[in-house]
């Protein structure tokens, strides 16, 4: 389904809704102005959705969709589900998919590639309801900083020349995976502060560091994997 279909669905079902409230309000069924903020913001996340269906972005759909049952759930009848319940769901689910949609090459199941030719001391990289993945290149860079969200991001150091022995790497995650690709040569020190999130390591590191990456910050709610390359 191309965008325009996307765009035209999204408009049908939006105007006959519409029509059928209309009807209701003229019944005396319910009050239409109660429902036309869900209505509007309803609208606003099936378009989120068809987008991110277009960019094959899970995590996106998965959390339009609960939004949108957050939403309605007392009209279809369940708003007896606690919206503890629902969160806690949502990032089981989340983190169940991104071990399943592991790629198998570092390389593949990108939807932006980006490199990073970067010459002043920090590097700030961001995302939100995306996958993407940087490759950072410099010889002066001293800190790194990751504000993911609602997202999928992998961040290359291999490519990266230190001219310090330790670059500080300063996480603010939410509701994302984040993989950090450093080389075996490398140390890491994880000063993190996490909550229900988690930080793995996949592959050794050589007896011999040359350089040392310092994570700090927090993580919430996400999953963050060290990857040894």
């Amino acid at each position: 389904m191309n965008e325009n279909s996307n765009r035209n669905w999204i408009w049908g079902v939006f105007f006959i809704v519409c029509a059928v409230l209309v009807i209701l309000n003229g019944f005396g069924i319910l009050n239409l102005a109660k429902f036309l903020w869900k209505i509007l913001f309803t609208l606003f996340f099936l378009m989120v959705y068809a987008e991110c269906k277009k960019k094959n972005d899970v995590s996106g759909k998965v959390i339009c969709l609960a939004i949108l049952f957050v939403m309605w759930r007392n009209v279809i009848g369940l708003g007896f589900i606690s919206l503890g319940s629902i969160i806690i769901s949502v990032i089981l689910l989340l983190i169940g998919l991104s071990f399943l949609n592991k790629p198998e090459h570092p390389n593949m199941g990108k939807e932006e590639v980006l490199i990073e030719e970067n010459t002043d001391n920090i590097v700030h990289l961001k995302g939100a309801f995306n996958t993407s993945s940087h490759y950072l290149r410099g010889q002066s860079v001293e800190s790194v900083y990751l504000t993911p969200s609602f997202c999928s991001m992998s961040v290359y150091f291999d490519q990266l020349g230190l001219q310090k022995e330790e670059i500080d790497v300063i996480l603010d995650c939410g509701f994302c995976d984040l993989k950090l690709y450093i080389p075996k040569k490398w140390g890491v020190r994880n000063e993190t502060k996490t909550l229900f999130g988690s930080i793995q390591t996949q592959g050794m590191a050589l007896p011999q560091n040359e350089h040392v990456i310092v994570l700090k910050g927090e993580v919430n709610f996400a999953s963050v994997h060290i990857i040894r390359i």
